[in-house]
């Protein structure tokens, strides 16, 4: 599923096999995921429906650069995108898809600098239950 393609949480736990969303501020984001978890034991116990969101980043050649907010992301060095990561992931967020739309870098210089400063932080890929 993807956002709510015009249905309640309920549904979507009970009918979908996971869950696409946009990105929200922490607590927003942190309350919509468990409501998702308890409504899809509910209706599906033992079965694993992992919560994905997109994150549109401009990723500054400056690692240490805080976030600035931006269209549904922000403007950020790698070293405080991996801050932002960890609050995801801290919250059950089992897959995160960056957009590069706002990106003021050429994309291969961005995806090659997350390769190497930023998915080796996140090599694993648990999904609790």
């Amino acid at each position: 599923m993807t956002g709510f393609s015009n249905q309640s949480i309920e549904w979507i736990a009970q009918n979908g096999d996971g869950w696409i969303h946009y990105p929200r501020i922490i607590p927003k984001q942190t309350q919509l995921i468990n409501d998702y978890h308890e409504l899809w034991e509910i209706h599906t116990p033992g079965v694993i429906k992992p919560f994905t969101q997109t994150l549109y980043i401009d990723l500054s050649e400056n690692t240490d650069v805080l976030p600035v907010p931006i269209h549904l992301g922000f403007r950020v060095g790698s070293k405080q995108l991996l801050e932002i990561l960890y609050q995801f992931q801290s919250i059950s967020v089992n897959h995160l898809a960056f957009v590069l739309y706002f990106s003021k870098r050429h994309p291969e210089e961005v995806i090659q600098e997350l390769g190497e400063f930023v998915r080796p932080f996140f090599l694993t890929h648990k999904i609790p239950v």
